[in-house]
């Protein structure tokens, strides 16, 4: 997406992404390359050519690795490689996720996992959106990485989250992004931030089109089209008005055939709850955990207090019924 947003905006004498920054952007052992001749805080990573090659790493510096795809997205064929049973097919399924069929693996850092959501103007960068990723599951469908919503306002302390801010404006400049929207995943780890990816473009799951706004009170789409269109925005446009408590949440059925599926209306008249989307229909095939969501429907709730939102999307989920045989 970003290579075909920065081609035709080149095309169309738009502002945008220079195509070798778009494209940077989609190559993650490459990104890695550059953020470590910027001195941008990443894992230690290297690139994997074989199984035996992941072996080798594994015996050398231990099996706390995560392998993955290099230009794949979305979690597919990532896994924690301390969770894998079979390092052949771990590595297999993670090269069938990347279209030029490469491999990487990085560190895994223990640590609070946060997504930011940004707009860089004249080379500042303004993040609005700062969620705390919610991995409860993590045990439950590892060795995959399932994440279950996320928390708005962050937990972490003003001034980790400062330091978060910080890196991804660096990590932004180092990739030569000085106009565009940039999504963060950053890990705090021993209280240092550290980046696990960047992408030259808008989020997905809500963040930037609901939670963000809702947490905020800041329009991050409307910026980001005025952006794009190459009309002036403000960096006061991106200038939080509150932080109200916003909490996203997903529903995970048993796997197998969905025989009904209820509960949705009662959910969305919960106090509280701005959205409830349900995707599982009659006769689709909810799949066992894998490397991809195995959701079935998401709640949003936002509240004054993080306690009541928390309390309405755990209310709207319970009546979200999802049965399968």
């Amino acid at each position: 997406a970003p290579v075909t947003a920065a081609t035709v905006a080149q095309r169309l004498r738009l502002p945008g992404l220079p195509v070798h920054v778009a494209e940077l952007a989609c190559d993650k052992l490459a990104m890695k390359k550059c953020f470590r001749s910027a001195g941008v805080n990443i894992p230690w990573f290297s690139e994997v050519s074989t199984p035996q090659e992941l072996q080798r790493l594994a015996i050398e510096r231990g099996r706390d690795l995560v392998i993955k795809p290099v230009d794949s997205r979305g979690s597919r064929g990532v896994q924690r490689v301390a969770q894998v049973q079979d390092l052949a097919q771990a590595f297999l399924l993670a090269r069938s996720h990347s279209p030029s069929e490469r491999v990487m693996v990085e560190q895994y850092l223990d640590g609070p996992q946060v997504s930011t959501e940004s707009i860089v103007l004249d080379g500042v960068c303004h993040t609005p959106g700062f969620s705390d990723r919610n991995y409860e599951f993590l045990d439950r469908y590892a060795p995959f990485f399932i994440e279950n919503g996320g928390d708005l306002p962050s937990h972490l302390p003003d001034g980790i989250q400062q330091k978060v801010k910080d890196l991804v404006g660096r990590a932004a400049a180092a990739m030569g992004i000085t106009h565009g929207t940039v999504k963060g995943d950053i890990v705090v780890h021993k209280g240092e931030p550290y980046v696990i990816e960047l992408a030259a473009r808008l989020s997905g799951g809500f963040f930037c089109t609901r939670e963000i706004p809702l947490n905020t009170g800041v329009d991050f789409i409307g910026a980001a089209i005025k952006l794009a269109l190459g009309e002036p925005v403000s960096p006061d446009e991106l200038t939080p008005r509150r932080q109200d408590a916003v909490i996203q949440r997903y529903a995970f059925p048993d796997p197998g055939t969905v025989v009904s599926v209820s509960g949705a209306e009662e959910a969305r008249r919960i106090p509280g709850i701005a959205e409830v989307v349900v995707t599982a229909r009659q006769g689709d095939v909810i799949p066992p955990a894998g490397d991809k969501r195995p959701s079935a429907a998401m709640v949003l709730a936002s509240a004054e207090t993080r306690e009541a939102a928390l309390k309405a999307a755990n209310d709207a989920l319970a009546l979200i019924r999802i049965r399968t045989a």
